[in-house]
C-alpha cells in the first residue's frame, strides 16, 4: 500500500511534469492552453455551482458556441452532471424531500423511454432522446443545487446578464445591417425571443431585491428592445399574457407597467426616426412571410394532431415528427425556403411524439413548478419566485407558437419552481 501511494502521489506527477516541461519547449502555446483548460475543467468539476452558473450563462449563446465547437454545448451539460456526480459521491447535497416537479420529471422520463422502445426512429430518434436526456438532467441538477445553497437570485442574475449581453449583440447586428430581425447569438429570432421572455420579469424582480435599481432597469429595457426587434409574434403574445397575469395578481403595479411601456415606446420611436429605412425593410419582410407562416403552422399543427390521434398513448416516438409529419399533411406549402421539421407548437409536438401520456407528464412538470414558485411568493413575498410564475406563464403561452422543449428556459424555470416548492428558507442575494 505504501509503494502504491508513493507511485500515485510522487512518481506519476513527476513524470507528467517532466513530460509537460519537455513538450512546452516545442509547443508552448498548445501546452499553455491544455494546462489552463485542464485547470478550468478541474475547478468546475469540483464546484458544481460554478458549472451551473456557466451553463445557464452560456445557454443563450448556443450558436456562437457551436461555431467554436459543435460539441461544446453538450460538453457543458456533461460537465455540470459530472460535477454533480462528484459532489454526490460525498453524500446528498441536502436533506429536503423532493417535491412534485421531481416526480413529474421522473414520470416524463419513463414515458420517454417507453415511447423510444415502442418506436425505433433510428439516429433521429436517438438524437432527440439525448437532447431530452440532457435537459432533464440539467433540470434535476439545477434544482438540486438551488435547494442545496445556490441562491436563486444569483442564478437569475447570471441569466439576466447573459440575456442582456445577447440582446446587445443582436441589436448591434441588426443596426449593422447583418440581420433583418434581431436574432443575436441564437440563429432563429423566434427561439432567441423565447430566451428573452423570462429574462424580463427576472430583471424586474432583481431590481426589487438589489441595492442598485438602475442596472436592472437598463437590462429590462435592453432585453425588451431586443425582444421587440425579433418580431416574434408568439413571444410578444407571451409577454402580453405575462404582463396581464402580473397585473391581475398584483405582482406589478399599473404605474410601473405604464412606465415600462412608455420607456420602450420612446426607444422604438427614436429607433424608427433614426433608422427609418432599416425598420421599414424589417416590417415589410415580416409582413411578406407572415401569411405563409400562418398557413404553414396550421398545416403543421394539423399534422401533429393527426399523429396524436392515430397513436394516442405513447405517440410515434422521439424524433417522429420530423420524420413522418409529411405523411399526415394534405399538401405541402408551395414556397418552402426552410425545413419544416418542427411543429411550431411545443405541446402538439410532444403529444405527436410521446402521446397523451407524454404531454400530461410534461404539463405536470410545468404546473408543479408553477405551484411551487406561487406558494413561495404567497408565503414569503419572494420577488424571484413571483418572476418565475410570470415567466412560466409567458413561456407557456409563447410555446404554443414555437417548438421550445429543446431550449433551456422552460427547464430552467422548472428548476426554480422545484427548488421553491419545499424550500422554506428565504433566497439569498
Amino acid at each position: 500500500m505504501v509503494i502504491q501511494r508513493s507511485w500515485l502521489t510522487i512518481v506519476v506527477p513527476l513524470v507528467v511534469a517532466l513530460a509537460l516541461g519537455f513538450l512546452s519547449g516545442y509547443l508552448p502555446t498548445a501546452i499553455l492552453v491544455v494546462v489552463l483548460g485542464g485547470v478550468a475543467v478541474a475547478a468546475l468539476l469540483l464546484h458544481v455551482e460554478w458549472a451551473a452558473l456557466l451553463l445557464v450563462g452560456t445557454a443563450v449563446f448556443e450558436d456562437y458556441l457551436v461555431r467554436v465547437d459543435p460539441l461544446l454545448v453538450k460538453g457543458l451539460a456533461v460537465l455540470l452532471v459530472g460535477a454533480w456526480l462528484i459532489r454526490r459521491c460525498g453524500g446528498p447535497l441536502h436533506q429536503r424531500v423532493r417535491g412534485g416537479t421531481f416526480l413529474a420529471g421522473l414520470s416524463f422520463v419513463v414515458v420517454l423511454l417507453l415511447a423510444t422502445v415502442a418506436h425505433n426512429n433510428g439516429p433521429t430518434g436517438l438524437a432527440v432522446l439525448l437532447r431530452y436526456a440532457g435537459f432533464i438532467a440539467v433540470l434535476f441538477v439545477l434544482a438540486d443545487c438551488l435547494r442545496a445553497g445556490l441562491a436563486p437570485a444569483r442564478l437569475a442574475r447570471v441569466y439576466v446578464v447573459a440575456c442582456t449581453v445577447a440582446s446587445v449583440c443582436g441589436i448591434v447586428s441588426y443596426f449593422l445591417g447583418e440581420d433583418r430581425r434581431v436574432g443575436g447569438p441564437i440563429g432563429d429570432p423566434n427561439d432567441f425571443a423565447f430566451f428573452l421572455v423570462p429574462a424580463v420579469p427576472l430583471a424586474l424582480a432583481l431590481r426589487r431585491s438589489g441595492r442598485l435599481t438602475w442596472p436592472y432597469d437598463l437590462a429590462a429595457a435592453i432585453v425588451l428592445l431586443g425582444l421587440v426587434g425579433t418580431l416574434s409574434r408568439g413571444a410578444l403574445v407571451g409577454v402580453a399574457a405575462m404582463t396581464l397575469f402580473a397585473l391581475l395578481t398584483r405582482m406589478v403595479r399599473v404605474r410601473a407597467a405604464l412606465a415600462v411601456v412608455a420607456v420602450l415606446g420612446a426607444i422604438l420611436a427614436v429607433t424608427a426616426a433614426r433608422f427609418p429605412d432599416l425598420v421599414d425593410t424589417s416590417l415589410h419582410q415580416k409582413q411578406y412571410v407572415a401569411g405563409q407562416n400562418v398557413s404553414e403552422r396550421l398545416d403543421l399543427w394539423s399534422a401533429a394532431g393527426r399523429m396524436t390521434l392515430e397513436h394516442p398513448v405513447l405517440g410515434m416516438g422521439p424524433g417522429s415528427f420530423s420524420l413522418h409529419h409529411r405523411e399526415y399533411m394534405d399538401q405541402l406549402p408551395d414556397d418552402v425556403n426552410h425545413p419544416l421539421d418542427v411543429a411550431h407548437n411545443t405541446y402538439l409536438e410532444v403529444s405527436s411524439e410521446l402521446g397523451v401520456l407524454g404531454l400530461l407528464t410534461f404539463l405536470a412538470l410545468l404546473v408543479t413548478a408553477y405551484t411551487g414558485a406561487w406558494s413561495r411568493w404567497r408565503r414569503d413575498g419572494d420577488p424571484v419566485a413571483a418572476a418565475v410564475c410570470a415567466g412560466l406563464v409567458g413561456t407557456a403561452v409563447a410555446a404554443t407558437f414555437v417548438t421550445e422543449q429543446y431550449y433551456l428556459p422552460l427547464w430552467l424555470l422548472g428548476a426554480f419552481g422545484a427548488a421553491f416548492s419545499l424550500d422554506r428558507t428565504r433566497a439569498n442575494v
